[in-house]
C-alpha cells in the first residue's frame, strides 16, 4: 500500500522502523502548512469582523486557533502512505454500484429541479434555493455515512488488514488515509452536484428575467451573482458538516455493528442539527427562563448530551439564503474551526480504539 518513493528507516534510537517522507513531499506539506498559517492569522486579525454579526459566531476564540492546528495535523500526517490508502479508499467507492446510483440519482433530480417551482407560486426562487440545497444535503448525508461506516470493518473481516499493516503503513496513517478517502469521495460527489444545482439555478433565472434583469442589483433584488455566491458558500459549508459525520460513521463503527452505527449516526445528525435547541434547554442560551421549571437532574442530563453533540447546526444556513442574507467568510471560518476541531477528536478516538484491537 505504501508509496514506492517511500522507504523504511529508523528513529534516533534505532530501535523502531518508521516511514521516512521524501524530502518533496515533505515540502508540500510545509507550503500548505504556511497556507493554513497566512489564513489563520487573515481570520484572527481582520476576517473574524464581519459587519452585521452580533451573535457569537463573529467572536474570536481559543478553539478557533485549535481548529487551524487540527487542520495542520491532518496536513502533517498525510504520508505518501496515507496517500496511497486514499486513493484507494476513492476507488473503491467510486466502484460501488448503489454510490454510483446515487450520485445519478441525485444529478437527475437536480437537473429537473426547476420544473418543481410551481408548488410555491410567486415565491419560485426561494423554492429552488431551499430545495436544491436541502436536497444535497440530504443526498451526501447519506454518503457519508452509509460509506463512512464501511471503510475499515470490512478489512478487518476480509483479514486484508493484516496485509496492510505488515507493510510500512502505520495505524494513524491507516484511518487517516482512510479519512482523507473518504472526504475526497463526498468533495467531488458534492461538487457534482452543487455544480449543476448552481447551473440550473442561473439557467432559471435567465429565462425568467432575461441576462441583464438577473444580474441588476437593486432594492430587494441582491441580483443572480449574489445568488450563486451565497450558495457556494452555503454548499461548502456542508462539506464541513459532512466531514464531522465522516469522522464519526468512521469511529463508531470500529465499535459497533454496521446497522447500529447507521443508527447512531442519525441520531447524532438530527441532534446536531438541534444544538441551540439543547443549550437553549441547558440555560446557556438567550432565554433562561423556560429552563428554571426542568428538574436539575434533567438538565444535567441535557448538558451531557449538548457537550457530545457536534453544532451541526452552525453549518445549516439555508435560513439565511432564503432571507436573502450574506454568509460571511468569517462565519465560515468559525463553523470551519469548531468542526474541525471535532474531527480531530474523533480521529485521536479512532486511533486509540483501532490501536487497541490486536491484528
Amino acid at each position: 500500500m505504501a508509496s514506492s518513493s517511500a522507504h523504511i528507516g529508523r528513529d534516533a534510537g534505532g530501535d523502531l522502523n518508521r516511514i521516512v517522507v521524501p524530502a518533496k513531499w515533505r515540502t508540500g506539506q510545509f507550503i500548505l502548512l504556511g497556507l493554513i498559517a497566512l489564513l489563520a492569522a487573515w481570520y484572527f486579525a481582520i476576517g473574524w469582523q464581519a459587519p452585521g454579526e452580533t451573535n457569537s459566531m463573529s467572536k474570536r476564540s481559543i478553539f478557533d486557533l485549535l481548529g487551524f492546528g487540527v487542520l495542520g495535523g491532518l496536513v502533517w500526517l498525510c504520508t505518501p502512505a496515507a496517500g496511497t490508502i486514499a486513493m484507494t479508499t476513492f476507488q473503491e467507492a467510486v466502484r460501488r454500484r448503489w454510490m454510483t446510483g446515487l450520485l445519478a440519482f441525485g444529478l437527475v433530480l437536480l437537473s429537473l429541479s426547476t420544473f418543481f417551482t410551481w408548488m410555491q407560486q410567486g415565491e419560485e426562487e426561494k423554492f429552488l434555493r431551499d430545495f436544491g440545497i436541502g436536497f444535497i444535503v440530504i443526498m451526501t448525508l447519506l454518503m457519508a455515512i452509509f460509506l463512512g461506516v464501511a471503510l475499515v470493518p470490512p478489512d478487518i473481516e476480509r483479514r486484508t488488514i493484516f496485509t496492510i499493516l505488515s507493510k510500512p503503513v502505520g495505524r494513524l496513517e491507516f484511518l487517516v488515509g482512510k479519512y482523507l478517502g473518504l472526504c475526497l469521495v463526498l468533495l467531488i460527489n458534492l461538487a457534482l452536484m452543487s455544480a449543476l444545482f448552481l447551473f440550473s439555478y442561473a439557467l432559471f433565472k435567465i429565462r425568467r428575467e432575461g441576462y441583464a434583469g438577473a444580474m441588476l442589483v437593486e432594492p430587494g433584488h441582491m441580483g443572480m451573482m449574489f445568488d450563486l455566491t451565497n450558495m457556494a458558500k452555503a454548499l461548502f459549508l456542508q462539506f464541513g458538516q459532512l466531514s464531522i459525520m465522516a469522522a464519526f460513521a468512521l469511529t463508531i463503527s470500529l465499535v459497533l455493528s454496521n446497522i447500529t452505527a447507521i443508527v447512531v449516526c442519525f441520531l447524532v445528525y438530527f441532534g446536531g442539527q438541534m444544538a441551540s435547541y439543547w443549550e437553549h434547554l441547558t440555560g446557556q442560551g438567550a432565554a433562561r427562563t423556560t429552563t428554571a421549571q426542568l428538574d436539575p437532574l434533567i438538565q444535567d442530563g441535557i448538558r451531557v448530551i449538548y457537550v457530545f453533540l457536534p453544532r451541526l447546526d452552525r453549518f445549516d444556513v439555508r435560513e439565511r439564503l432564503v432571507n436573502d442574507v450574506p454568509v460571511g467568510l468569517n462565519y465560515m471560518c468559525k463553523a470551519t474551526g469548531s468542526g474541525l476541531l471535532y474531527v480531530g477528536v474523533l480521529l485521536v478516538v479512532a486511533w486509540y480504539v483501532f490501536s487497541d484491537r490486536e491484528f
